[in-house]
């Protein structure tokens, strides 16, 4: 994040979260746990280099071209709204693309081979899927004019709700019940990583979990204590072969 502020919240809340995790775990961490951590990191600090340059260079290519849809007619912050809103939108989009398509299950299957959520998964993520999402990113930043500092706030948000939605902690079961309704919380995203490809084959949304409930992909399951989490009939890799997958057959 080029936004020192962006920065510096997003990484109180990353360590909020991982203190929790630690303080009110919903499940047992496995054993090989810290290495599991490493490579979620070793694969997140690759991503966390290259997004934020492709979204600013997104901004940057749509300010520089008229918008096929102005929304100047709602006012600096209306228009934002909207914008953010629309990106949350395409976000679940290209989520279900990349679970629906094979060529893009390829570049996502690396985050899903995990065998344990907690904030760490929320970075594990290949460079290819990266380089895909923020090119076609550039798609509704051109339609909507959607400038750089507007990815970048969304791109923390998502962060933040990601961490948090991936996170191994244990919530009061009417709060997470109430919170759900909003936004994408663990026991919504958790069986989006159910090692049954029916399951994750569903829950796509990101940050606000409404659109799963518009466009008929919600599933009405939560996450059960113990359930196996992964790729139905794979299991994890190594980092140097997660960083393989999609080209090895």
């Amino acid at each position: 994040m080029s936004d020192p502020w962006l920065t510096g919240a997003l990484v109180l809340w990353v360590a909020l979260i991982f203190a929790l995790e630690r303080l009110a775990a919903a499940e047992t961490p496995p054993p090989g746990n810290r290495r599991r951590i490493l490579r979620n990191i070793g694969l997140g600090l690759i991503a966390l280099t290259a997004a934020p340059l492709l979204l600013m260079l997104t901004g940057r290519l749509a300010s520089g071209m008229e918008p096929l849809v102005s929304l100047a007619s709602l006012g600096m912050l209306g228009a934002m709204l909207v914008q953010l809103l629309i990106l949350d939108i395409w976000t679940y989009g290209m989520h279900r693309a990349y679970h629906e398509l094979p060529f893009l299950w390829r570049f996502h299957a690396p985050h899903h081979l995990d065998e344990h959520l907690d904030a760490s998964s929320a970075f594990r993520f290949h460079l290819g899927e990266i380089l895909i999402s923020a090119a076609m990113r550039l798609i509704p930043a051109l339609a909507f004019g959607i400038d750089a500092a507007t990815l970048l706030l969304f791109e923390a948000i998502l962060t933040a709700n990601a961490v948090f939605h991936h996170s191994n902690i244990r919530l009061p079961a009417r709060f997470e019940r109430w919170l759900s309704i909003v936004i994408v919380t663990p026991s919504i995203h958790w069986m989006h990583h159910h090692k049954i490809r029916a399951d994750t084959d569903s829950n796509y949304t990101a940050i606000l979990s409404v659109w799963d409930r518009i466009f008929g992909s919600r599933n009405p399951k939560s996450r059960r204590i113990g359930m196996a989490i992964g790729v139905e009939g794979e299991h994890d890799r190594s980092f140097g072969k997660l960083l393989a997958y999609p080209f090895v057959r």
